[in-house]
């Protein structure tokens, strides 16, 4: 069958408008798809626009949707199905409402769906029958029909899945960093993650050297990011894929997510693992991604996150120790948040030097226990799904208005990233590195020709991230490194004021902030509360 699967890009200006990383859901579905002789095609709209040409030339349309990107999907479902084509909806959101996704669909795929699919495809064929599908939702003769949940798959059926294929997605060759996904499963149990509903808590890895025989295949001067929810589970075998990349010289930029907690030999000492810290400098991690949530103490208790203040704090000093760029995501708005422990956050942030952060609005994701509590006690605001990207309110807080929550995280994303704090990074990392950088601008002819470029591409904010892809062009790779190391921080910060100011000018988010403010003038804030 001639199959076209598409990732919608998010109607809502936030945090992953320029980024080039698709999720894996697709390229691995395509792999599985394609070795059984379907004819595959991706579409991730945040790299490459839809050919609808292409779609309306295809037997069946997958789309695979978070929950701030359905509403652009549904909407170009909606006209698919008006054309005469069949679509099927797949992801954590219609997992957990796929009633919903029927009203714009023909079928969904609940849960981990990469069997499910195989056998739907078989069902169309004449092979089978839609009943005895596990995981499958779709339209019966009196309604919805909703097959028992599949379950997830065994730690032997994870291992023995393909490679996910990326180069399946149209504009692939614009990525200048490559997924790479080694294990599901979280053992944690956040209440606000919709991972651990989706994957289940027990962690299924793929074999160490079936990890290192992919990175192999990683292109000459691309960069790797472990798109794990949690890259540091079983240390022995992370330690096993950081050696081993090592002994094969497997020479690349790799960035991860870890917890806070990744960085102790022994929890109750608080003495850091230093193998662990070696082994990802010397490998040459440009980035972790930590899970911070909170420096409030009762709202950590609250997220279930099972780790303390000082966690946070030592895990900063220990990857900045080794040269590791530190990136903190904050959850603010819990039951437990207030003014004043929002702008501690801040302080927090700032004081610990973390390099770059986001303070995102909690979000209530369908499937989750925060979404179940905030529904039963009707704090929801609104179920518009465009706007649960974090960057909206959309939960009624317990210590403050809306209004209050969504202007503080705001102020908090202005305060860090204020401008004066990317020139200050800018000048100290330039001072420190000043030999290099002149004894580099001397060698580098390529360099040199670059430069010109560079500065132009500088006057136009939109394009600072695509900076480090040009310079890395003109050297070769452990100056590319070094010069990167300089630059890149402040070079984030700096987009990251910019891409927040813009957001607060853009007519739709001044229009949903000024409702914001009128409910909490408004004496019938309840009855306006959907």
């Amino acid at each position: 069958m001639r199959i076209r699967l598409v990732e919608t890009k998010s109607n809502s200006h936030n945090v992953y408008d320029h980024s080039l990383l698709p999720r894996l859901g697709l390229p691995l579905i395509g792999r599985i798809l394609t070795d059984k002789g379907h004819d595959v095609r991706i579409y991730v709209e945040s790299i490459a626009p839809v050919d609808w040409d292409d779609l309306l030339g295809a037997d069946l349309v997958g789309f695979s949707t978070t929950t701030a990107t359905t509403p652009p999907a549904y909407e170009m479902a909606d006209r698919l199905r008006e054309l005469g084509k069949a679509v099927v909806f797949g992801g954590a959101h219609v997992t957990f409402l796929p009633e919903e996704a029927l009203e714009h669909a023909d079928y969904v795929v609940r849960g981990e769906g990469h069997a499910t699919i195989v056998e739907l495809l078989d069902a169309l064929a004449g092979d089978g029958d839609l009943s005895g599908i596990a995981g499958l939702s779709y339209h019966g003769p009196d309604g919805p029909l909703h097959n028992a949940l599949r379950g997830h798959c065994s730690v032997e059926e994870f291992a023995a899945l393909p490679w996910p294929d990326t180069t399946l997605i149209v504009g692939h060759e614009r990525m200048q960093t490559v997924p790479i996904m080694t294990q599901w499963g979280c053992p944690f149990n956040c209440n606000f993650c919709s991972v651990i509903k989706m994957f289940g808590r027990r962690v299924r890895a793929r074999v160490v050297e079936d990890v290192l025989d992919e990175l192999e295949t990683v292109p000459a001067g691309k960069g790797v990011f472990f798109y794990d929810d949690n890259f540091v589970v079983d240390k022995r075998r992370t330690k096993a894929i950081l050696r081993g990349m090592l002994e094969r010289g497997l020479n690349f930029p790799w960035s991860a997510q870890m917890r806070a907690d990744a960085v102790y030999r022994n929890t109750r000492t608080g003495e850091w693992d230093t193998e662990l810290l070696e082994l990802m400098r010397d490998s040459h991690c440009v980035w972790v991604y930590c899970g911070f949530e909170s420096v409030n103490p009762a709202a950590l208790e609250e997220y279930n996150k099972q780790q303390t203040v000082k966690d946070i704090a030592d895990s900063i000093e220990a990857f900045h120790a080794y040269n590791v760029p530190v990136h903190g995501m904050f959850v603010l708005g819990s039951d437990a948040d207030t003014k004043k422990s929002i702008r501690a956050t801040v302080r927090f942030a700032i004081k610990h030097a973390i390099d770059t952060v986001q303070f995102l609005n909690i979000t209530p994701l369908p499937g989750t226990e925060f979404y179940a509590k905030m529904k039963a006690a009707r704090r929801i605001l609104s179920f518009d799904w465009s706007l649960y990207d974090g960057h909206h309110v959309v939960t009624l807080p317990a210590q403050m208005t809306p209004y209050t929550l969504q202007k503080a995280s705001l102020r908090a994303m202005l305060r860090f990233y204020a401008p004066m704090r990317a020139w200050k990074k800018m000048l100290e990392n330039i001072r420190r590195e000043l030999p290099f950088l002149v004894g580099l601008y001397l060698r580098e002819r390529k360099m040199r020709i670059a430069l010109p470029r560079v500065a132009l591409m500088s006057l136009v904010p939109a394009r600072w991230l695509e900076i480090p892809g040009e310079l890395q062009q003109a050297l070769d790779w452990l100056n590319w490194l070094r010069l990167r190391a300089v630059f890149i921080v402040p070079m984030f910060r700096r987009y990251a004021y910019h891409h927040t100011r813009q957001g607060m000018r853009m007519p739709r988010n001044r229009s949903y902030i000024a409702w914001l403010r009128s409910l909490t003038r408004s004496r019938r804030r309840g009855q306006e509360m959907v």
